[in-house]
């Protein structure tokens, strides 16, 4: 099936030449409003590229426009424009101003950038968000990846830690294999040991022969949320297994080996576990070689409006529009509860609206906790 290409704005007797040409390896799909391009390039999973036919009388609205796309779609955009030198300047490397005399290369030029993009999707690319700070983890995530050293993300409750996890993961060498996932805080001490290293039959009552989370992840990443959690009964065979590659099942006669990549995640200060004797320094220097640190969201507030356009999509509203007063009430709050927190905000908001605009009042906080950025 062809990939499909998504395209709005002017009725021009060039552009519809040019799409005519297109029509031969894409299905042209017409967005005929700025809600139904933002809507279709965020959903349609088979797209390939962004087409915006731009009046060459008329550049103000552009910046604006690549903006807004940024903030629900990583999809290359092209801009037909007569004169692109003029607003390539500052704007996102994916958007691609394509002039007169370029036209004819423009299958080309499309497929080359869907080439690109498909190479370098990944959850990495799905971080929402312009801020410095999730620039600079989007780049210590591609650069991680590919290493097998053990990383540990730092950061409050609702920030994204796993999204973070999920990323190294999908951008690695290990990203055909199940990402495995186990929270330490969840575990009872009793199960802690058998759920980590598995059990064989009879090692305790009830037991059956199973594969722990270690095994589990053989080729692939092992993810271990609030790891500051875990038991010290099994610190020192989790140490064990990163360094020697080598465990025991409950109950086992021999060792076992596992090529796994550790990730793991806290919102606990360690330090200060390491100093109330509830974690091991050892354990902690092994597992900390490479951090990523996620900050909360009160300190990257320019992701909160992308953060929200997305969420509303995320709940089947479309595009929602967010009126002035909306956004300055999303932006005059401290988000204690991070992004999940936001998220939950945006999905009653969506629940009520009866139109695709979210005003003021829509937006309710629990508990009535209006805290004042000031």
């Amino acid at each position: 099936m062809m990939k499909a290409i998504v395209y709005w704005d002017v009725d021009s007797p060039r552009i519809r030449k040019v799409l005519a040409e297109l029509e031969s390896d894409f299905e042209i799909r017409l967005a005929s409003t700025l809600g139904d391009l933002l809507r279709t390039s965020s959903r349609d999973a088979d797209l390939c590229a962004v087409l915006i036919g731009v009046p060459s009388a008329d550049f103000a609205p552009v910046a604006n426009l690549l903006d807004q796309l940024s903030a629900v779609s990583r999809l290359p955009v092209f801009v037909l424009t007569e004169k692109h030198s003029v607003l390539a300047s500052g704007l996102r490397k994916t958007s691609f101003f394509i002039g007169t005399e370029e036209l004819p290369l423009l299958r080309f030029k499309i497929l080359a950038a869907d080439e690109t993009h498909s190479r370098e999707t990944s959850n990495a690319s799905m971080f929402i968000g312009k801020s410095k700070a999730m620039r600079d983890i989007s780049t210590l995530v591609r650069k991680y990846a590919d290493s097998n050293h053990p990383v540990l993300i730092l950061g409050e409750t609702g920030t994204g830690k796993e999204l973070v996890a999920r990323a190294l993961h999908s951008c690695s060498a290990r990203r055909d294999q199940v990402f495995i996932a186990l929270n330490c805080s969840a575990l009872p001490e009793s199960l802690a040991e058998s759920e980590m290293f598995g059990a064989e039959k009879g090692a305790f009552t009830d037991a059956v022969r199973r594969k722990g989370a270690l095994k589990m992840a053989e080729k692939s990443t092992l993810f271990l949320d609030e790891i500051a959690s875990m038991s010290l009964a099994v610190q020192p065979k989790l140490l064990r297994a990163l360094e020697s590659g080598e465990f025991w099942r409950l109950g086992a006669e021999k060792a076992e080996k596992s090529d796994f990549r550790l990730v793991s995640a806290t919102c606990a200060n360690i330090e200060a576990q390491i100093m109330r004797g509830l974690f091991r320094a050892d354990l902690f220097y092994r597992i900390s070689d490479l951090p990523i640190v996620v900050p909360p969201l009160r300190e990257r507030m320019d992701d909160v409006v992308d953060l929200a356009r997305h969420f509303c999509l995320q709940a089947g509203k479309g595009w929602c529009e967010l009126s002035d007063a909306a956004i300055a009430k999303l932006m005059g709050y401290r988000w204690p509860g991070n992004v999940r927190e936001l998220k939950s905000v945006l999905n009653r908001a969506c629940a009520n609206i009866q139109r695709g605009r979210i005003e003021a009042d829509d937006i309710v906080f629990m508990f009535g906790l209006e805290d004042s950025l000031s």
